[in-house]
């Protein structure tokens, strides 16, 4: 495998080791309708993705051929649940190795959040490979929140797809904050007249961290709707790459759909390439898209420093002003702390 713009040469997968630990984290029992179970082979029938890039043909195939861990997750219809499930990896010597594949079914009517945490131990050189995939059937709600806090040793990669049936919504949140490659991917098929899909993601690179990071929305039924957002900071080295696709196939008429993304750049050693796109086979679609890239502006970094804060701790107020919008849209009080205190220590890392 070769990813050129990251200078991801020569990958190979590592030898798949079991992973022992409980992962499924449930504060409250589930209600009636509610199926949460860990995931076996009767669920692969659900997984019709052949032509479906994500990451590569290569990494989605390791994840439904050799996974160790994921769930199936099937709320009946008009089944609406409150408070997030949450699922939850930690990497460690015993356990190097997450390989998860997880199904998400959304009846007819039905809401779910879902909150997936991945983190490791701190000299532990993990690795994880995923594939989530998402049925939104008719007037659902899925929510989906991905946090991505390994260390600085790990690699990470992990598609995620969703297929959403008319009316139906997949709500996306992402924060890639660790691993020392990261590919990351998000496809969204808007099926079904008047579905939605959103995605917001924040990610932070320092060191020589890589990221590759791919988000698409694929434009079927009419009258659908998508947004992209992303907000990102890089620093001494780090190496970043965003691919956001805003895909309107015939049949889309009166859809709308827009990408953007800003990236603050704190240190002229770094590299970020933004290579957003808009295609369309349908007359009647709005579609917007940017990319933007900068350093901090120098007048609000003035502002803030006339008040009393030095340097450091102006440009940090400001990027976790520019974070925050995505932070606070996760339902755990405990994970918006943790990423917090994250992004804190490394952006004061220096």
């Amino acid at each position: 495998m070769l990813w050129k713009r990251i200078g991801l040469e020569d990958f190979e997968f590592p030898k798949v080791a079991d992973y022992k630990k409980d992962y499924i984290k449930l504060e409250n029992s589930l209600p009636p309708g509610v199926e949460l179970i860990k995931i076996t082979e009767d669920a692969d029938d659900y997984f019709n993705i052949d032509g479906i890039q994500g990451l590569g043909d290569k990494f989605i195939s390791f994840a439904k051929e050799f996974y160790n861990s994921g769930i199936a997750l099937s709320p009946s219809r008009n089944t609406k649940i409150i408070a997030p499930i949450k699922i939850e990896f930690n990497i460690d010597d015993k356990n190097p190795i997450v390989i998860d594949k997880n199904i998400i079914i959304a009846e007819s009517g039905s809401e779910i959040t879902l909150v997936i945490d991945y983190s490791s131990s701190e000299k532990v050189e993990g690795f994880h490979n995923g594939l989530t995939v998402v049925y939104a059937k008719e007037n659902s709600v899925v929510n989906i929140i991905k946090i991505q806090r390994m260390n600085d040793i790990s690699c990470n990669f992990d598609s995620n797809i969703a297929f959403v049936e008319g009316q139906g919504k997949v709500n996306w949140l992402s924060v890639e904050l660790g691993s020392n490659i990261s590919g990351c991917n998000y496809t969204t098929f808007l099926e079904g007249e008047a579905s939605e899909s959103n995605l917001s993601s924040i990610y932070l690179g320092d060191g020589t961290r890589k990221m590759d990071l791919g988000y698409s929305m694929i434009h079927q039924g009419s009258r659908s709707i998508s947004t992209i957002e992303t907000k990102g900071v890089l620093k001494d080295k780090s190496r970043k790459v965003f691919r956001g696709n805003l895909d309107f196939k015939r049949g889309a008429r009166h859809s709308k759909g827009t990408e953007e993304e800003y990236v603050i750049l704190l240190d002229p050693t770094v590299k970020s390439d933004s290579i957003p796109a808009l295609l369309c086979d349908e007359d009647d679609v709005e579609g917007e898209h940017a990319a933007s890239a900068g350093q901090i502006d120098e007048n609000r970094l003035f502002y803030l420093m006339s008040r009393g804060l030095d340097e450091r701790e102006a440009k940090k107020l400001i990027i976790e002003a520019s974070f925050r919008p995505v932070i606070d849209k996760i339902p755990l009080e405990n994970l918006r702390k943790l990423i917090s205190n994250e992004v804190d220590r490394r952006l004061i890392n220096d």
